[in-house]
């Protein structure tokens, strides 16, 4: 608070930082919130759009697996969380048959039925986004742009700071050059 008052050894730099860390702290207050809304609003909108999207443009279907499907395990800091795997499947469209790659659950056995998505051109495709998946990027989205506002006042805070630190050693040069040779004098 010695910024504020009445002080003669206040300098014009810690005027304009202390000025600075208040309006940035009223910016931060203000600005990081309304970045996550707006973030999380826009996002929200936009995948919930996508999602419909897919679900309108694919559809589950059933099929075999012609292969097994060797696991490929997804490890964490807390160890495996589950597997995945991949195989070949044939599925039946319209009377024809059709083959492809698709993710399915780890270890299945060549002849387990399980379901796939595809497209229109019914080629396989990943399953359209569940609201919890639109709800986690809309989360993220809103996370970043806060983080975002906050690491830009911080950097602007930081980059006042180091100007205002300068300029202090700028006017102590020159308070010493005018004080110094008087000192000298008397040694």
């Amino acid at each position: 608070m010695w910024r504020w008052r009445s002080n003669p050894l206040r300098r014009t730099s810690d005027t304009v930082e202390a000025w600075t860390r208040l309006l940035l702290g009223v910016f931060l207050l203000l600005a990081a919130p309304l970045a996550c809304v707006v973030a999380v609003e826009a996002t929200y909108h936009h995948e919930q759009d996508r999602a419909g999207q897919q679900r309108s443009s694919r559809t589950p279907v059933r099929a075999t697996l012609i292969g097994s499907a060797p696991a490929e395990n997804l490890y964490t800091e807390r160890g495996v969380v589950g597997t995945k795997g991949k195989a070949v499947v044939r599925w039946s469209v319209r009377g024809h048959e059709k083959t492809g790659i698709a993710a399915v659950t780890a270890d299945s056995l060549s002849g387990t039925v399980t379901t796939i998505w595809v497209d229109r051109r019914n080629r396989v495709t990943a399953a359209p986004l569940d609201s919890g998946a639109v709800v986690a990027r809309s989360a993220g989205a809103g996370v970043a742009a806060f983080a975002g506002v906050v690491i830009a006042v911080l950097g602007v805070r930081l980059g006042v700071g180091r100007i205002g630190f300068r300029r202090r050693l700028t006017e102590w040069d020159r308070a010493w050059a005018d004080v110094g040779p008087q000192w000298a004098h008397r040694a």
